[in-house]
């Protein structure tokens, strides 16, 4: 049955088939015991779309530690809510008891708010009913519940109707829940982009009236989400709605002032994030042995930065160095920092080269190679210098990006040392005992503790002037 015949026809459904069978075995389970269990959210939403579920989550009244009970490969975690991953490899099931929101006693935290923020929500931790759960949640598209043992779509919300009609809706008065966490309007924003889906205008207007509020959420959180507006190749799409909810103000003011500087809808920016958008399912972001190995967020941030930095370099007389460092500094650093946590010193590091090389590279004489191909960071810089060629059709640079690309794969097809370093994760409650993540180079492209490569000896970085 195709998607459009599941929401067209009188009682959609989702075949078992399309269900990830480890999911279906944690459902089959928890039912078998007696608990009511769903498939739930983003999972039950694409498959009625046809889309393929990044990842599928369940949802149940057992309490997390019955769920440990039943799953020797059930692990708890979680503090605002406690919720169970059950591993299978290194595929997880994340699975939740049913929620609803706190009320005003169960949040303990809500008199120590700054002024203006008392919705906003510290707690998440109430258990709740199947409707309270589903009516929690932050879209109707969102709040879609199925049933293995009947097949049953279940739709306490409105979710199927949005779902025709490709709205984006926020459940409840949108006032009240983007103030409950802010964070919401980011997601309104992805989503919508994600699925080319419109923003419902009662929505849209709270975002546009409430936008500011967004600073009272926690700053990595904030950081992680602008990075999620670059995944599936929607950057161009997402960052537009951003600019255009005037979220973009309040989270990259830098960055806003550039496009309202260049034109709008006319800016630059939006070229250089289509290119990304252009080449980015083709490229290498899990393989780190690899010499075509690319730093997925350094690759992101470079591409939001690409145009602002081009615009300082003719704008003043400093070295493109002192640029990229000014500029990662106050747009990316700065503005998240808090005292216990900093966007990773080894990604900024990689970034400000990736940067620097694009101002260089043209006039670095090709003898250099072997020092620059070596670099972990450089296959990155020449994605990088052909996002910038798409985007400013600079066709007077294709010989020179060629050399170099023809010179880079004589250099990967050949005998050369591998990259030393394994990935491996990390106890993240035993990560603040090394400092804050990314304090050194082995920590690449990791936002948090947990995310981490072993196996390299530190070196203090060095200035970077050039390419090599």
């Amino acid at each position: 049955m195709s998607f459009i015949e599941r929401l067209l026809g009188a009682k959609p459904t989702i075949s078992a088939r399309d269900v990830d069978p480890d999911a279906l075995s944690v459902l089959h389970r928890l039912q078998s015991h007696g608990f009511t269990a769903y498939l739930v959210g983003g999972g039950v939403r694409d498959l009625l779309l046809g889309r393929t579920p990044k990842d599928f989550d369940v949802a149940t009244d057992a309490r997390p530690n019955q769920i440990k009970k039943l799953f020797r490969n059930a692990y708890v975690i979680g503090r605002r809510f406690r919720l169970v991953l059950i591993r299978f490899g290194e595929k997880q099931i994340e699975t939740a008891t049913f929620r609803r929101d706190p009320e005003a006693d169960d949040d303990a935290a809500a008199a120590d708010r700054p002024a203006g923020h008392e919705l906003y929500q510290e707690s998440d931790n109430a258990f709740g009913t199947p409707e309270e759960d589903a009516l929690r949640r932050d879209f109707t598209a969102n709040a879609l519940f199925w049933d293995p043992a009947t097949g049953e779509i279940i739709d306490y919300t409105g979710g199927l109707k949005d779902l025709r009609r490709k709205v984006l809706r926020c459940i409840g008065d949108p006032d009240v829940r983007f103030r409950e966490d802010p964070v919401r309007m980011l997601r309104a924003v992805r989503l919508g982009s994600r699925l080319g889906f419109t923003i419902h205008s009662a929505s849209l207007a709270a975002i546009r009236r409430y936008g500011s509020e967004i600073a009272a959420a926690s700053k990595p959180r904030l950081f992680e989400e602008i990075l999620r507006l670059f995944t599936f190749a929607k950057s161009r799409e997402a960052f537009g709605r951003l600019h255009e909810t005037g979220l973009m103000r309040e989270l990259l003011p830098a960055v806003a002032d550039y496009v309202e500087r260049t034109g709008g809808a006319k800016s630059p920016l939006w070229a250089y994030l289509s290119a990304l958008d252009a080449v980015a399912p083709d490229l290498d972001t899990e393989h780190r042995e690899s010499p075509r190995y690319v730093q997925e967020n350094a690759l992101r941030l470079a591409t939001l930065l690409a145009p602002l930095l081009r615009e300082r370099l003719r704008a003043s007389g400093a070295s493109a160095a002192e640029v990229a460092e000014r500029l990662v500094g106050g747009v990316v650093v700065a503005p998240y920092m808090t005292q216990g946590w900093r966007v990773p010193r080894a990604l900024c590091y990689d970034l400000e080269r990736i940067l620097v090389s694009l101002a260089d590279y043209p006039k670095r004489p090709l003898r250099w190679r072997r020092t620059s191909f070596s670099r972990p960071w450089f296959f990155t810089a020449l994605t990088l210098w052909g996002i910038a060629a798409d985007a400013e059709r600079d066709r007077a640079s294709e010989p020179a990006l060629a050399l170099w690309r023809a010179q880079f794969a004589e250099w990967a097809a050949g005998p050369h040392p591998p990259r030393r370093g394994t990935y491996v994760p990390t106890d993240p409650d035993k990560a603040g005992t090394r400092g804050f993540p990314g304090d050194v180079p082995e920590d690449r492209d990791s936002l948090f503790p947990g995310d981490r490569l072993r196996g390299r000896r530190s070196a203090a970085p060095a200035p970077a002037t050039s390419i090599n």
